[in-house]
């Protein structure tokens, strides 16, 4: 095969391959699934092989097939970053629409198709300058996702002095994190609901209940600060990497090694694990990705494209809990960090656990509400809480049926986020109310009779394992500062809240 049509056949699939590698070296930290990776370009590659019959059937050219392919993909890919960018501008914001946008992209490609079928061109230069250009993006994109990947970390563990003591009669260990969770109080002032009956349950169960404050106000900084009891605000640039590593590897985390040292098995359940190859085609990745290409067109409109990924989030609810149970029944000492999206956005559940697809779709995967909420959203927030408080007290009494010897911590990252409308500093402060929404979360604790009765010392998420090593293990870690942080979305400058 000659050189020429080799790079015909290469350049539209090298640009698919660019622009998801782009987006990929774009969210870096993130902790992306490499199988989503492999599995959109798979998807992308399969879509173009499609397209190019088709154009080679119409034109009986590889050079124009390959032209007009590259071109098509092109403004397919980008099409979702160049929205955004029009739409920044205010002038152009009213002008560059979806309704406006589509048809003159399919009136310019249908003119170019005719145009190519007319004409005899060759496109050998085009083609060389796009193939040497694609594949030196490329290689600056796949650098720096090795850096990245090979950047060391600080373990924080190992400025931990403690000492270990294996004891065969240590109690099982279940940490359930349960997303978006807020205190009873605002449950009762801003949705009207009274949330007593849970607490009323999980006390006459033996579990101790405190209202914590967060000490950020986003999962990706609050969780890690959690299990790792350090802060994001005072580390180095490899600690906080490293930090945000364990968000989805417990097991890397300062209280994933103790667990580990002290002979435990590491458990990891979360409704947003990648549970197979054909869950990592609806990952958040590939999300995020419908949100860059011109599927935006289909995800910004009143069809349920986004049902997709919420169905995943379902299904896998169900199933971690039951793997949570199973745990339970284990003989070997388990140590288990369970993380639920529900009772978060999107509202996948009704009361009594039965589909409820119907959220909007600009609210289903943002970490914020876009704008206050509405009785609506607030309803179905409530519906999905009673179903997320029935199953949780269902697997709790299977646990505890099977031994008493366990510490159970259940507690959510954060709290309500734009109940109020923002979740912005107001003149370089933030309001009472929005403090309290925003940082009000939920602590419930079992533990077994040995364990010293401490934990009415804990005011923050960031103490929460530091107290319980203390009291149940003999281990001394001090606590840290009970400091709360806020910062603006996608920024990580973190403003201390007095």
């Amino acid at each position: 095969m000659k050189i020429s049509n080799l790079i015909y056949i290469l350049n539209p699939f090298i640009l698919g391959t660019f622009f998801v590698l782009f987006l990929f070296s774009s969210n870096l930290g993130e902790i992306i699934v490499p199988l989503e990776i492999f599995s959109l370009i798979l998807i992308v590659t399969l879509f173009e092989a499609i397209i190019f019959a088709i154009l080679f059937i119409i034109f009986r050219n590889l050079s124009k097939s390959s032209f007009s392919l590259t071109i098509i993909m092109f403004i397919f890919l980008s099409y979702g970053y160049f929205y955004d960018l029009f739409n920044q501008l205010d002038f152009l914001g009213n002008i560059f629409r979806h309704r406006y946008l589509v048809p003159l992209i399919l009136l310019f490609l249908a003119f170019l198709l005719i145009y190519l079928k007319r004409k005899d061109r060759d496109f050998k230069s085009f083609s060389k300058i796009i193939f040497i250009s694609l594949t030196v993006l490329i290689f600056i994109n796949a650098f720096q996702i090795i850096s990245f990947n090979q950047k060391t970390s600080t373990i924080l563990s190992k400025n931990l002095n403690i000492e270990y003591e294996k004891n065969e009669n240590s109690p099982d260990v279940f940490h359930l994190v349960l997303d978006m969770y807020p205190t009873n109080e605002i449950l009762e002032s801003r949705f009207n609901f009274n949330n007593d009956k849970f607490s009323e349950e999980l006390n006459l169960l033996g579990f101790s209940n405190e209202d914590l404050k967060a000490n950020y106000i986003r999962t990706m900084y609050s969780l890690p600060s959690t299990f790792n009891m350090s802060h994001f605000y005072n580390s180095g640039q490899d600690e906080i990497i490293y930090m945000k590593e364990t968000l989805k590897k417990f097991h890397k985390s300062v209280e994933g090694q103790i667990a580990n040292k002290l002979g435990y098995n590491i458990h990891e359940i979360s409704t947003n694990d990648v549970k197979g190859f054909h869950s990592s085609f609806l990952g958040d990745f590939s999300r995020v990705f419908t949100r860059t290409n011109i599927l935006r067109v289909i995800d910004d409109s009143p069809i349920p494209f986004h049902n997709l990924w919420i169905n995943k989030n379902q299904k896998y609810f169900l199933e971690n809990l039951e793997k949570l149970s199973d745990i339970s029944n284990d003989p070997n000492k388990t140590w288990t960090y369970f993380y639920s999206r529900p009772p978060h956005p999107p509202f996948i559940f009704n009361e009594d656990g039965s589909k409820n697809l119907n959220a909007n779709p600009y609210n289903s995967f943002s970490e914020d509400l876009s704008d206050s909420w509405t009785i609506e959203e607030k309803n179905n927030f409530i519906n999905q809480l009673k179903y997320v408080n029935k199953t949780i007290i269902e697997v709790i009494r299977k646990i505890l049926s099977n031994s008493n010897n366990v510490i159970i911590i259940i507690h959510s990252d954060h709290g309500i986020t734009n109940m109020s409308g923002t979740d912005k500093l107001i003149n370089g402060k933030l309001p009472e109310e929005i403090y309290e929404e925003l940082f009000s979360t939920i602590s419930y604790i079992y533990t077994p009779e040995f364990c010293t009765k401490e934990l009415s010392s804990i005011k923050t998420n960031i103490n929460i394992i530091p107290s319980l090593l203390r009291s149940c293990f003999d281990i001394e870690v001090e606590n840290k500062e009970d400091l709360k942080f806020w910062n603006a979305s996608n920024e990580e400058e973190f403003i201390l809240i007095e």
